[in-house]
């Protein structure tokens, strides 16, 4: 047995990177003896940790945030957060960088987990022991604590999508961050107001047939649909095996049953718009002598939206609004019925607009209250169309299984073709049951399989034999990394687990200019 050398990292002081600048105390905890850092290993009872999605489905399988749970020797009271004489006193704060590195003999510092902290839990127990629970979510629980404004954007790509709701949410740009394939499908128009992160992702995933993800260096990651389809994903990275001598033997497998992933009946709705002139969109209500002042020197915020409760039911939001203008869409005046002096000169107008909103904040720069006669906000609404609902079903598979229709729906798609390319497309992948797998292993059996551990990553292809002692009549069949989750224990006996998708169910659809004629029976869109 071979053990790995692991480093817990949290940043504190949320500064300097992941340099040694960002640790100035002892406390960030490792498993390195003699490096900077040191906490000896009887200080961590236990990891565990994972991420992906939470079923080995590519269409049931929901991508969700990954977790991160360490018990840690807390009998010097390091870990309390009301404990003054800590060195951490002030500094233990939820979304603190945290990250879980692994050296092997071959391999130094290779990523395992990265997220970020969401909360330390001391606990005592009698005779004098006392532990502290620290916690850490992965980069999509990180983004999904707020909801997000994402103005209306036209014709843009998956990938560019998912580019602005990151944006939008707060998300690091560029490739330290994020890692976008480049989409497949174009949505022809695209906003969101109020809603939550992760649910805005997934629904534009589910559009490109593609997979949001994150990666075990703390990226978030988005797949295209023809991502399985091409390049490395094509290749094996490894075989696991049940034969006797092989390099890669699991400790544990099980086959799930694959009928909660049969579906043989798939609709969509493809919704289009209307584009309206510009018209008065929105208008304080209050006028007369219930127009409101704004003292001297005092600034006032109104938010204009649309659609309101009294728009057409098809109105759902707004192509562009057009700018407050004095005179034209705001009037002050000294007196609240309008018979004083015209005041709307000293009145300055800024705006921030959104897809369904336009916040107009008035300043009164002038001597005199300003009352507010007339206000109102000018765009270009947008309609919806009548949606077209496209359905595709396979009989055969209904007689086998009975009717199983996909729930879920998939609002973005730009045409009624593409749709039906989805449908199909989907149809043919579901209707039939696939392998479906969870495998374990210890990682620490020799060099090779740590080496394993810290190599793989969610959605790389991998071979299984399980026709041996394990008897599943699985011989060196394709599957999918669909989720990673790691078990380590206080004397470093760490156990890998993955969740693993039939590869052949799926790489056998066949893309134009990529896939080999005649080695692939269905037309991937």
């Amino acid at each position: 047995m071979v053990v790995a050398t692991y480093k817990l990292q949290v940043n504190w002081w949320e500064t300097g990177g992941w340099s040694s600048a960002a640790f100035p105390i002892s406390l960030p905890v490792t498993w390195a003896d003699g490096t900077a850092f040191v906490i000896a290993n009887d200080r961590i009872r236990a990891i565990t940790c994972s991420f992906g999605r939470d079923k080995a489905s590519q269409l049931t399988g929901n991508s969700k945030a990954g977790t991160l749970s360490v018990t840690l020797d807390n009998r010097s009271g390091d870990y309390n957060v009301f404990n003054t004489s800590s060195s951490l006193y002030g500094f233990i704060l939820s979304g603190r960088p945290v990250r879980l590195l692994g050296t092997s003999a071959t391999q130094t510092d290779q990523p395992i987990w990265e997220g970020f902290l969401t909360r330390i839990t001391p606990q005592v127990f009698l005779g004098g022991d006392a532990t502290a629970t620290l916690e850490a979510t992965g980069p999509l629980g990180q983004i999904n604590l707020d909801q997000i404004e994402v103005p209306m954007v036209t014709s843009q790509r998956t990938d560019q999508v998912v580019d602005d709701i990151l944006d939008a949410a707060g998300w690091g740009s560029g490739s330290t961050f994020r890692t976008l394939d480049v989409g497949k499908t174009t949505i022809t128009r695209y906003w969101k107001s109020g809603t939550f992160t992760v649910p805005a992702l997934l629904e534009v995933e589910s559009t490109e047939g593609g997979f949001i993800r994150e990666g075990k260096d703390g990226k978030i990651i988005f797949d295209n649909r023809h991502h399985r389809l091409s390049g490395a994903a094509l290749t094996s990275q490894a075989t696991y095996s049940d034969a006797a001598g092989a390099a890669r033997v699991y400790s544990g497998i099980t086959q799930d049953s694959s009928l909660p992933s049969v579906f043989n009946i798939f609709s969509t709705e493809v919704q289009t718009y209307t584009t309206g002139s510009v018209a008065v969109l929105w208008t304080l209500s209050e006028s007369g002598a219930s127009s409101p002042a704004i003292s001297p020197g005092v600034s006032l915020t109104y938010l204009a939206r649309y659609p309101t409760r009294s728009s057409a039911n098809n109105a759902v939001g707004v192509d562009a609004w057009t700018t407050t203008a004095s005179t034209t869409d705001m009037v002050a005046n000294a007196a609240a019925d309008g018979s004083g002096t015209n005041v709307t000169s000293d009145v300055g107008i800024s705006v921030s607009k959104s897809s369904e909103t336009m916040q107009i904040t008035l300043t009164n720069n002038g001597a005199v209250p300003a009352y507010i006669t007339k206000l109102q906000a000018r765009g270009t609404g947008i309609t919806a169309d009548d949606p077209a609902t496209i359905q595709v079903e396979d009989t055969t598979s209904q007689t086998s299984f009975g009717k199983r229709t996909w729930p879920s729906a998939t609002p973005f798609h730009p045409d009624t073709g593409e749709a039906l390319d989805w449908a199909n497309f989907n149809v043919n992948l579901f209707k039939d049951p696939s392998a479906v797998l969870k495998l374990s292993y210890w990682a620490n059996r020799d060099t090779n399989s740590l080496n394993e551990m810290l190599d793989r990553d969610i959605s790389e292809r991998v071979t299984v034999v399980a026709d041996n002692n394990a008897n599943l009549a699985i011989d060196n069949r394709g599957f999918f990394i669909e989720a990673i989750s790691h078990q380590i224990s206080a004397n470093r006996l760490h156990k890998v687990t993955y969740l693993l998708s039939d590869a052949a169910q799926f790489s056998d659809s066949w893309v134009l200019n990529t896939s080999a004629v005649g080695t692939s029976t269905r037309l991937a869109y």
